[in-house]
C-alpha cells in the first residue's frame, strides 16, 4: 500500500504554534480520487488573492485646488478558504470582473462629478474607501458565501498609495 502525504497548514488543536497535521491519501493501486487529493492539499489553508486594475481620472481638492489627472492603480485583496475541484480560488474570474467594473466607473472621468465626491473630497483615502464599500456590496450581492474583501490599495502615482482594510476579524 502506497501512501501519499500532503502537509496541511492547520494545527492539531486550537492553540497557536500547534504542529501542522498530515493528511494522508491512500493509493491502493487504483487511480486516486482527485477530489480527495485536492481537499487534502487545501485543508486548513487560507488563500489571499490580489487583483489589480488601472484607470486614469482627474480631480480637484476643494475649495481652490486645481483640476489634475492621475493614472490610478487599484488593488483589491480577497480572502477565502475555498478552492474548486481544480485547486483554483473560487470566484477568481468573478472578483476580477467586479474590480474591473468598479475601475471603469471612474475611467476618464472628473471624480468631483461622481457621487459621493460631489459632497466629500475626492482624496485618495476617500476614493479607496468608496471603491472598498462598492466592491464589498457587490461581492455580497453577487457571490454570497464567496471570497471576502479585506483591503483596497489605491496608488495615485508609482510611489504614493493608501490602503483601506476591513475592520474586525475579516482578515
Amino acid at each position: 500500500m502506497k501512501t501519499t502525504e500532503v502537509a496541511a497548514m492547520r494545527g492539531t488543536g486550537d492553540r497557536p504554534g500547534d504542529p501542522p497535521a498530515k493528511v494522508s491519501v491512500i493509493d491502493r493501486g487504483a487511480a486516486p480520487d482527485p477530489g480527495l487529493v485536492q481537499r487534502g492539499i487545501a485543508a486548513g489553508l487560507r488563500y489571499r488573492l490580489a487583483i489589480d486594475s488601472f484607470f486614469g481620472a482627474s480631480h480637484a481638492i476643494r475649495p481652490n485646488g486645481e483640476k489634475h489627472t492621475h493614472s490610478y492603480r487599484v488593488q483589491a485583496v480577497f480572502v477565502t478558504e475555498n478552492v474548486d475541484d481544480e485547486g483554483m480560488v473560487a470566484g477568481f474570474r468573478e472578483v476580477k470582473n467586479l474590480l474591473e467594473a468598479e475601475a471603469k466607473r471612474y475611467a476618464n472621468r472628473f471624480l468631483n462629478e461622481i457621487h459621493p465626491f460631489t459632497v466629500v473630497q475626492p482624496t485618495g483615502e476617500n476614493v479607496a474607501a468608496v471603491i472598498f464599500r462598492n466592491l464589498e456590496a457587490r461581492l455580497l450581492e453577487e457571490m454570497p458565501g464567496g471570497p471576502r474583501l479585506v483591503s483596497v490599495t489605491l496608488w495615485e502615482n508609482p510611489t504614493i498609495s493608501v490602503t483601506v482594510e476591513a475592520g474586525g476579524d475579516a482578515a
